[in-house]
Formats: C-alpha cells, structure tokens, sequence
C-alpha cells in the first residue's frame, strides 16, 4: 500500500453535485459505496449502493473495480472520507466523497437489509426467469396505480395515476416484445401481479390501511417510496445477476424508474 496517498486531498462531491453526476451517468459506469454498518444500511441508503463496512473494506477490495469511478458515502462523511482515502491508496483511479454524507442527502432513500429481494431471482437465472419476474413486478404496480385512479374519482390526480399505469402498462409491452425476440415464446411465465415492483405485495396489509387513510400528497409520497424501492432493487439484481442478458435487463428497468421518479417527484411538488 501506498501509505502517503492515505493522507492525500480526495475529491468531495456536495449532494447536488452527486446527484447531476448519477443522473448523468448511467448506473453500471460508477459504484455508489455505502460504507455504514448493516443496520444504518437498512434504515436508509442511496438506491443500488453496494454495502461494505468500512472495517471490511481492506478485505473486500476485489468487490469492486479499481477502473470505475467511486462515490462513498456514510452518515456525515468521516468514513467515507477514510474509505475514500484508503481506496486511493490502492490504486483506485477515480474516487469520491459524498460531502456531508447521507444526512445530508435531500434525494430518494431505500430501506431494507442489503440482500433484500435478491431471493427472487437465483444469481445464475436465464433471461426467461428474469423477464418473468420483471414482467409480474410491473404489472403488480400497474394495478396498485389503476387501484388509485379508481379511489381519486374526479379528482386531479386521477390522471396522475392513469398516467402512471400508462406508463407501467408502456413497459409491460416493451418488455414483452423484447421477451419475444429473445425466446420466441409470447408471454413470460410466473405471477403476473403477485409482486409489486420492489417485490412488495400487493396484499400487504400496511399499505391496505395506507390506501385507505392517506390524502393524495400522501399517496405520492408512497408511489415515489414504491418506484424508490424498485429502482434500488433493479440495480442490486443486476450487479447480482451473472448473465449478461438478464443484468441489461435490470439496467435497463432500473433507467425507467429514475423517469417515473422525477416525474412523481413534480407531481408532488405541484401538490
């Protein structure tokens, strides 16, 4: 190790700037390195942030690639600091700050253990098996968004929620033309409508006493929690995924929910 670089200048990224560089970006041209302890991870991290704990750090380097860029995060910046430093010191070409750390993150969180929602998809599953998965978690949100429209009656945001099936619906169609091409068969297998994206279920008995107490601004707020939830676990199945085609497919999913993120994010800003 290079011990002079652990003490060297590294880069800081303010939230704002960290969020112009993610959006600018796609998601497999960068690591997002969250490098809190498990239970910080679980209340709150940046979508499709990979868990290392600092003090594993040293051991787990071969997790990451030393010729992709590195953004590092922890609560207030300390650690990330010092992992920021350390991975500079091994030859990390490109490595990053998060200035402030994730308290000072005014963006999208997700919650939940690290390998939440991995034990949908077995890391080695064809495309079919991805797709089928995929294909239930859209249609799953489109009915809970149809469900919405439905309670809103003539109210404002009965288009918002339209709009927002309309758009799941879009992806459903892309998905299933693609899934044609690819297979030759005309529908994916699995359970259409078993699983919200996020693999949430639509049964889910809190967000049955959600639907029925929230106010509009409310239900946005969950819609952006839910396409939240969706995004961070498209990116950790396709950095889980180790067929290529099946890890596109994520990524691909992941890029769409970033659309309807910033899109739910207007629509409550406007309310």
């Amino acid at each position: 190790m290079n011990w002079r670089k652990l003490f060297t200048p590294i880069a800081n990224l303010s939230p704002a700037e960290a969020r112009d560089y993610m959006d600018s970006h796609p998601a497999d041209d960068f690591q997002l390195l969250d490098v809190r302890q498990p239970r910080e991870y679980e209340e709150g991290h940046l979508p499709g942030a990979r868990l290392i704990p600092i003090r594993e750090l040293p051991d787990r380097l071969d997790e990451l690639n030393p010729d992709q860029p590195v953004i590092a995060y922890c609560a207030v910046g300390g650690r990330s600091r010092a992992a920021a430093q350390l991975l500079s010191g091994q030859g990390f070409k490109e490595v990053y700050n998060l200035a402030g750390g994730i308290k000072a993150w005014e963006g999208e969180r997700a919650t939940g253990p690290f390998a939440a929602g991995l034990e949908l998809l077995p890391a080695g599953a064809e495309y079919e098996q991805a797709a089928a998965l995929a294909y239930a978690m859209e249609e799953g949100l489109r009915q809970f968004y149809l469900h919405l429209a439905g309670q809103a009656g003539e109210s404002g945001f009965r288009s918002t929620w339209e709009r927002l099936a309309a758009l799941e619906e879009g992806h459903k169609a892309r998905l299933l033309q693609e899934y044609c091409e690819r297979t030759g068969h005309e529908v994916p297998p699995g359970r259409e409508g078993e699983l919200l994206e996020g693999g949430r279920r639509p049964d889910d008995t809190a967000l049955a006493a959600l639907l029925a107490a929230a106010t509009p601004p409310e239900l946005l707020a969950e819609a952006m929690g839910l396409e939240t939830q969706a995004l961070d676990l498209y990116l950790r199945l396709a950095r889980h995924s180790e067929v290529a085609a099946s890890r596109e497919l994520f990524l691909a999913l992941a890029a769409e929910e970033k659309q309807h993120l910033s899109l739910l994010a207007a629509e409550l800003e406007r309310h």
